[in-house]
This record gives C-alpha cells, structure tokens and sequence, in this order.
C-alpha cells in the first residue's frame, strides 16, 4: 500500500509540473494588427479562450508556461475583414523548441504584405503571405 500511494504522488507531481512552470517563467505569445484601412483581425488560437476581434493599433494575447516534456505548442489563424474576413492565414505561434529560455516572447504582427514574427524582441520578419500555404524564407 505504501509504494502505491508513492507511485500516486510521484504521478500527480508529475501531472501538475507539466501543466507547465509559470512560476519559473511565463512565455507569451502575441498577435497585433497593423492593418490598413480600418480592417479588424479575427484571431483564433488553441488556447481555448476563443475568437478575439483586434481592432487596428490593439493587440491580443495570452501568457502560459511550458510543459515538462518540452512539447508545448499552439497554432492560431489570423483572418482580415471587414469584407467577409476573406484574406486569412493559419500558422504555429509558438513551439517550445524555438528556444531554451523558460520566458520565450513570440510576436506576431498583421500587415497589409503578409504576417511578421519576431522572437525575443528581435527585429519582426516576414513569415508568411495571406492566404499563403507556407512558410516564406528569410
């Protein structure tokens, strides 16, 4: 009875680290829209908080920490209307091997020419095209 009860609370231990290490660090991951025209950027992420409508010069964004096994991963579609959201884009905003850090700042900002990425405050580079199925090179 004894080893069960320690292999249970190695197992919940277990479970609740890698729910992930928020008090160790938060990454955050970041969708703004600097389109033109005052066109709104409809953007849905797998982190389970839903539809955002981001007005133009506003941003959307969500914090969280990394699992223990180092698999954390979230995916997001980004979509400009007003005119039916016609344009849109779905890409991966963040994957727990683009870096070590325990605090990792993924941007993701709208334009009119594509969607832009930077990763710890570094200069954003163009990543992807509307409606666009891949990834661009830079």
């Amino acid at each position: 009875m004894n080893n069960l009860f320690k292999v249970l609370i190695l197992l919940g231990l277990c479970i609740g680290l890698s729910n992930g290490f928020d008090m160790l660090g938060g990454s955050k991951v970041t969708l703004s829209n600097q389109l033109e025209h005052n066109k709104l950027l409809k953007v849905r992420c797998d982190n389970d908080e839903g539809e955002q409508l981001v007005k133009i010069g506003d941003e959307y964004e969500f914090t969280f920490g990394d699992n223990i096994f180092g698999t954390t991963r979230y995916s997001c579609t980004m979509d400009q209307g007003p005119n039916n959201f016609k344009h849109h884009q779905e890409f991966v905003a963040y994957d727990a091997s683009w870096s070590k850090a325990l605090d990792v700042r993924c941007e993701w900002i709208a334009r009119e020419d594509g969607i832009y990425f930077s990763l710890d405050g570094n200069p954003p580079l163009r990543r992807y095209e509307w409606d666009g199925a891949h990834l661009l090179k830079n």
